[in-house]
């Protein structure tokens, strides 16, 4: 038997995030865990663990540090959330069957305000409290089991889960009830899936079905005209979104011999009442660096499907290389137009080889990503031009306790940015990556 405990306090501070109208001024987190775990032989229970957790964090952001031309105001956000629940556990052997039966419990609460100053209008000298979480909390309990049966040529997993989830606002903002509807929600989400996988000598197959529905996070419910994802869009949140519900099939192909593998996983999922945002144009933001108002909203049919690839080899001497694809589309069937935040496909290739017995071993790394011109104009995204780069490593063991890695990155300096990494389009301009890097990491192996 097993217990363990732990409790972790992190204290980060001055922060800056370009794209974001504000900066981390301080950010304290309190982290606790406790931990059984207990193995039985003689009977069906084999084993059985139980989880306990809590997280707080109090968070505190302004735009003081801001170069802004002109002022208009000074704003801070002091905002506090709290985490904390708990799962067990039980594993069962069944002959040739292993089953995994559990309940937890995750409850959610956020709360913050933000201050303005106003320097410089018609509210020069006024000061104005918003109330940007409502109070927000979100309950989650859930029942849980899957079930893994081997027979002589394939594999089965069957998994299901039962959650009922309950939502409210403790402290609802006058502003934001006028632009929603019922605060508190109970919504009951059923989850099943099956699966199996056939092995032909070096071949394996597999298909895999499944029905999920996902409630909105705490954000996606009461979020109150704050930016809070990579861009400066105020988000506000809907309190009487629909759960999420995903019906999807996977299938999967592997190739595995003594020096090469090959794995393809190709999916296709329909969903209704997606949960995504839109620009809302009859909104004004709160903050002027803010180009506008995204608003939460579920889209009654969508479409996703995608494909991943990936195949290593081992060549000669050492040397093996790995190559890797994936790509991912995405409709809204209700407009027929791009969903937004789908990346571009994305190709990567990786030459390495471990030389001198192992002592030296150096690695080149290839990226290649397409342009994503399926962008969603109502989210308010942007194309994204297609990027290429190289990565280059050596490591070297010099002696026995003791290594180092040189590297770079980026090393034709490429100027690029992410489809996901949002443009400021309060600024009009996007958030370039890192160029050229050089760095150098020394390594200690202690026995």
């Amino acid at each position: 038997q097993d217990l363990t405990l732990s409790i972790t306090h992190n204290n980060a501070q001055d922060t800056q995030f370009p794209a974001l109208p504000m900066d981390l001024r301080s950010d304290k987190t309190w982290l606790f865990n406790a931990r059984y775990e207990g193995r039985f032989s003689g009977g069906a229970l084999s084993r059985w663990s139980t989880t306990a957790f809590a997280t707080s964090v109090d968070h505190l952001m302004d735009n003081l540090d801001k170069v802004l031309v002109p002022r208009m105001m000074d704003a801070r956000t002091d905002a506090t959330t709290l985490n904390y629940g708990g799962r067990s556990e039980a594993t069962w052997m069944l002959g040739y069957a292993r089953l995994y039966t559990g309940l937890d419990l995750r409850v959610e609460k956020a709360e913050g305000d933000r201050t303005r100053s106003f320097l410089m209008g018609p509210m020069a000298g006024r000061t104005v409290y918003d109330n940007v979480w409502n109070g927000g909390e979100v309950a989650k309990a859930g029942a849980f089991g899957e079930y893994h049966r081997a027979f002589d040529d394939f594999r089965m997993v069957m998994s299901g889960r039962l959650e009922v989830n309950k939502s409210r606002a403790t402290d609802l903002n006058e502003g934001f009830a006028a632009n929603n509807g019922e605060t508190d929600q109970t919504q009951i989400n059923p989850n099943l899936s099956i699966g199996a996988v056939r092995d032909f000598n070096r071949f394996s197959v597999g298909l895999w079905a499944g029905h999920a529905r996902r409630s909105a996070s705490i954000t996606e419910r009461f979020i109150n005209s704050f930016p809070v994802g990579v861009d400066a869009y105020d988000m506000l949140g809907n309190p009487e979104l629909d759960p999420e519900i995903n019906n999807q099939i996977d299938l999967t192909v592997g190739y595995k011999s003594e020096r090469s593998a090959i794995d393809f996983t190709v999916f296709g999922a329909f969903l209704k009442n997606y949960i995504s945002s839109e620009i809302d144009p009859e909104l004004t933001p709160t903050m002027p660096s803010s180009p506008g108002v995204r608003r939460y909203i579920n889209i009654n049919q969508v479409f996703m499907s995608g494909v991943e690839l990936g195949w290593q080899q081992q060549l000669f001497a050492g040397i093996r290389h790995h190559f890797s694809m994936a790509y991912t589309y995405g409709e809204n069937r209700v407009s027929d137009t791009p969903l937004p935040e789908i990346a571009p496909l994305d190709l990567r290739y990786l030459l390495s080889g471990e030389l001198l017995g192992g002592r030296l071993r150096p690695a080149l790394s290839l990226r290649h990503v397409l342009k994503q011109d399926r962008v969603s104009q109502t989210f308010g995204e942007t194309e994204t031009p297609a990027f290429s780069l190289i990565d280059l490593t050596v490591t070297a063991k010099m002696m026995k306790n003791l290594g180092a890695t040189l590297g770079v990155r980026n090393l034709t300096d490429e100027a690029y940015y992410e489809h996901l990494s949002r443009a400021d389009r309060g600024l009009n301009r996007p958030l370039y990556a890192p160029g050229r890097s050089f760095y150098l990491t020394v390594f200690v192996d202690v026995e």
